[in-house]
């Protein structure tokens, strides 16, 4: 029987994903840890952009490595995905050593949460890290309503019935890989993203048609053009309801934070070209990037004639970037197809639908 091909971030070598979901609370978390410390970059270009241990992650600062990295429901309180991430990696004696005896573990991830629909359901537990991590394997990372994205939704600009009810459809995880064959073998560029999808705009495929979004009364779909106004409720639109985070993991090692920060930014563009309206006051839309660094000088000898610079560094950072956007771009059509319809209380017709079940009849 053929190898199915695995095109998630588990693609690359050391690296395991876990989820943790949690359907009766409509919430979750996902852990992505490494078999060691790998360079990492963070971009967030949302007005509700925030995170956990971010900082170290931008450019100008010192490259130290760390062990992982979560996207988590639950809002502020999903961050706490963090502590028992930390604590289960501790307890595994995953980490840096310190003391006298190297017996202190000092593990280092950083993450970002979305507001779900499990905020109006049950409070985020920290022990949804734990089993996150208990749960990370190397086989392909699970879409649709799993994890993180047990509760995301996206659409939610214009609330229906006079402002009383989510008009919102079902995101969810979602994963893709762009590949880019290298001159020698082995020495191919690999490119894997993992997006939790819960925008406040549409999900747009590239003919304009909408995937998954805003409902309106007629089996269609509110356009955020049309609106006269941003908002129909006085908190529909907050920073804290919507927001899509991303996770990149390439295999070439581009030597610096800020190659791989401006493969981050690069990586925006997928959400750019897949999300309308997108990177708004009421959007924590964030990207992170890790590197394997099991490649090195991808490129032939033809790009002598592309580079900007004494060497082809800068080359790279442009293919890599580029096929960042575009498995960036499919990895949120893939969370929004493999998704699954959930009964919501308060949602317009009392269900969160499917794009495989919208319209509903």
């Amino acid at each position: 029987m053929p190898r199915v091909r695995n095109n998630t971030l588990t693609a690359l070598d050391g690296v395991r994903v876990g989820h943790a979901t949690h359907v009766d609370a409509l919430t979750g978390c996902t852990a992505v840890v490494f078999d060691r410390p790998l360079s990492a970059a963070v971009k967030a270009y949302g007005g509700g952009a925030g995170g956990f241990n971010l900082e170290g992650l931008r450019g100008g600062h010192t490259d130290y490595g760390i062990g992982g990295i979560f996207v988590s429901g639950g809002s502020s309180t999903g961050l706490l995905t963090g502590a028992g991430l930390m604590e289960a990696m501790r307890a595994d004696g995953v980490g840096a050593k310190s003391g006298p005896d190297g017996s202190i573990t000092n593990p280092s991830v950083s993450g970002a949460a979305i507001y779900d629909l499990g905020m109006e359901v049950a409070s985020f537990s920290a022990d949804y890290g734990w089993e996150a991590y208990a749960n990370a394997t190397a086989d392909a990372v699970a879409s649709g309503n799993v994890g993180a994205g047990t509760g995301a939704s996206v659409g939610k600009y214009r609330w229906l019935d006079l402002g009383a009810s989510n008009p919102a459809m079902k995101g969810g995880v979602g994963n893709a890989r762009v590949d880019i064959a290298g001159a020698n073998p082995g020495g191919g560029i690999t490119v894997c993203a993992m997006s939790v999808v819960n925008a406040v705009g549409n999900v747009v495929l590239p003919n304009g048609q909408i995937l998954a979004g805003n409902r309106d009364e007629n089996g269609g779909f509110s356009s955020y053009e049309e609106l006269a106004e941003f908002l129909t409720r006085a908190d529909a639109g907050s920073s804290e309801h919507n927001t899509t985070i991303t996770v990149v993991g390439i295999n070439v090692d581009l030597g610096s934070l800020e190659h791989y920060e401006k493969v981050a930014h690069f990586a925006t563009h997928g959400q750019v070209r897949a999300i309308n309206p997108v990177h708004t006051a009421g959007d924590g839309d964030t990207v992170f990037v890790f590197s394997t660094a099991r490649v090195t000088d991808p490129l032939n000898s033809t790009a002598q004639y592309f580079k900007e610079s004494a060497t082809d560094i800068h080359l790279q950072v442009d293919l890599i970037g580029h096929a960042a956007a575009k498995a960036v771009q499919e990895s949120i059509y893939d969370a929004c197809r493999s998704a699954r319809t959930v009964l919501v209380e308060g949602a317009y017709g009392g269900i969160v639908p499917s794009a495989a079940d919208y319209p509903v009849r």
